[in-house]
């Protein structure tokens, strides 16, 4: 039987131990291990009285903030190239739990853009490998893996999904469970060069059966190249971050569409 973590415990351990308005990781290790509870409640009550984890100090963002980040639950669905970025860039951005899906392996062909693939794990499960490597990055992180295809335990009680599949009708199938559940989830794309970052919400329509009909889907995997992955993982995870913040985003109305061969960013609108 799990017995409650001792909050007042911590939160005296906190101020006695804790100089300044940040927090190193090897005090609040010391903190869990002394009081035998978890990093995460540790940083989580710091990040209440006001206290950084030093490793999230050059985020810029206040110990609310932080707090909202660190509290709040993602789902990726798909950990290859956009998917496994995303995945590293919420750690290191400090988002608490990652529920993280997808049925694969890794394989050669993936070396050249997903950043968790090496020569070393090829034909291991790639949420297998996201689950031992993201606690190196962020220790406190909450992660919650399925070796699996998505299904509705996949977004359960998340805040944001992001779609990080290869398919049209997947992302399709992905966006009606979303919808049922009013979550909002943030779609990317990449071909070559070109890429495009969108959000799907109930209140704009039916963003992913507007650009995945029958008729748009590809034939063939496309060419993906490394420098468009991390750019368009990149614009996903801003726009996950400031969905957790609330901050508001262009994208709420339609899609951006990038170009990085003659470095265009095209916002396109839907119709009302």
């Amino acid at each position: 039987m799990a017995v409650a973590e001792p909050q007042q415990a911590i939160l005296s351990a906190l101020r006695k131990e804790v100089q300044g308005d940040t927090i190193s990781l090897a005090v609040a290790q010391g903190i869990a291990n002394q009081l035998n509870c978890s990093l995460r409640s540790v940083e989580t009550m710091a990040l209440e009285l006001g206290f950084t984890p030093q490793r999230h100090i050059r985020n810029g963002l206040s110990c609310n903030e932080q707090l909202s980040l660190m509290e709040s639950t993602v789902a990726i669905i798909g950990c290859g190239g956009l998917g496994g970025r995303c995945a590293e860039l919420l750690a290191r951005l400090g988002v608490g739990h990652l529920i993280i899906t997808d049925p694969d392996s890794f394989s050669e062909s993936n070396l050249n853009r997903q950043i968790f693939c090496s020569t070393q794990n090829l034909q291991c499960n790639k949420v297998d490998v996201l689950a031992r490597e993201l606690p190196l990055i962020h220790p406190a992180l909450q992660i919650s893996p399925h070796c699996k295809c998505f299904d509705k335990n996949s977004v359960e009680n998340s805040a944001v999904v992001v779609d990080a599949l290869d398919s049209g009708e997947a992302r399709k199938r992905l966006s009606t469970l979303c919808s049922s559940k009013a979550i909002p989830l943030v779609h990317a794309a990449v071909n070559s060069w070109y890429g495009k970052v969108g959000i799907d919400k109930q209140r704009t329509g039916p963003l992913i059966e507007d650009h995945y009909s029958q008729n748009k889907e590809l034939k063939k995997a496309p060419t993906v190249l490394p420098m468009t992955v991390a750019l368009v993982a990149a614009l996903q995870v801003a726009e996950v971050c400031k969905l957790i913040l609330n901050c508001g985003s262009s994208l709420d109305q339609g899609w951006l569409q990038t170009d990085l061969l003659d470095n265009e960013y095209i916002p396109i609108h839907l119709k009302d």
